[in-house]
């Protein structure tokens, strides 16, 4: 199974009691224009296993990859340690994908210096996202847990090119904003599930494939991940506004 960023919040809380500041708090404010085009060389990646650890101190996301990543039949028997944890599995709707660069590195890089590599365990790992504020809808309810007719939104910084192909499952508020389903915790995705007053879940079909890019701009790689009471999970990829929060 692929990972999901959601874990993030849940384990980083759990060690550190810890607690993500709102957008407003966290002083974030961004466009909500692509950061970026699509690069010509893109290399899409089928979504499969994704070996991912989480350093609950640093609040950064790592993923088995670079020079000597683990091998595939040792991630089960992997054992860290404080500050590190492993990332829980999820069950991922996500076609293809292609990471463009790590979260702190310069947008002006080159292919030999846009992933930047760690060293862990004897294998190399590669910076993949960092979490950074938390929003609520309507209002404020259990970041972990959302109560039922609320929806929690992590602010990501993630530099990673997104593709879903044939059908999607779209949220949205009837105001401009949408939204695509990720992931599920239950392997199959509900349409059964209580919203916010004026949301919307339905199965829509794709006339072609729906391309995700990250928000800002500049050195900006900004997600919206929006989390409903059923554990489903939800990249936002357009925006009623022209800038985020409004």
């Amino acid at each position: 199974m692929h990972k999901n960023i959601f874990a993030i919040i849940l384990i980083g809380c759990l060690l550190n009691s810890c607690s993500f500041p709102t957008t407003r708090e966290a002083g974030i404010k961004y466009s909500t224009r692509p950061a970026f085009q699509v690069p010509k060389n893109i290399e899409w990646r089928e979504v499969g296993l994704a070996k991912e650890l989480i350093n609950v101190k640093e609040k950064i996301v790592i993923i088995s990859g670079g020079s000597n990543p683990l091998p595939l039949n040792q991630w089960e028997g992997l054992n860290v340690g404080f500050p590190w944890k492993k990332n829980i599995d999820r069950h991922i709707l996500i076609n293809k994908t292609a990471l463009v660069r790590s979260p702190n590195a310069n947008s002006n890089c080159n292919r030999t210096d846009c992933l930047i590599e760690r060293d862990y365990k004897g294998y190399s790992w590669i910076e993949l996202a960092q979490p950074l504020a938390v929003d609520f809808i309507p209002s404020k309810t259990d970041m972990l847990k959302p109560e039922e007719g609320y929806l929690v939104v992590k602010i990501i910084k993630k530099c990673q090119i997104l593709r879903f192909e044939n059908e999607i499952y779209q949220l949205t508020d009837h105001n401009g904003n949408y939204y695509v389903m990720h992931a599920t915790e239950s392997g199959e995705p509900n349409l059964n599930v209580s919203l916010p007053k004026g949301w919307a879940l339905k199965k829509v079909s794709l006339k072609e494939p729906l391309v995700i890019l990250p928000f800002g701009k500049g050195e900006d790689c900004y997600f919206n991940i929006v989390g409903d009471h059923l554990g489903q999970g939800y990249h936002q990829y357009k925006y009623a506004n022209n800038q985020y929060p409004e």
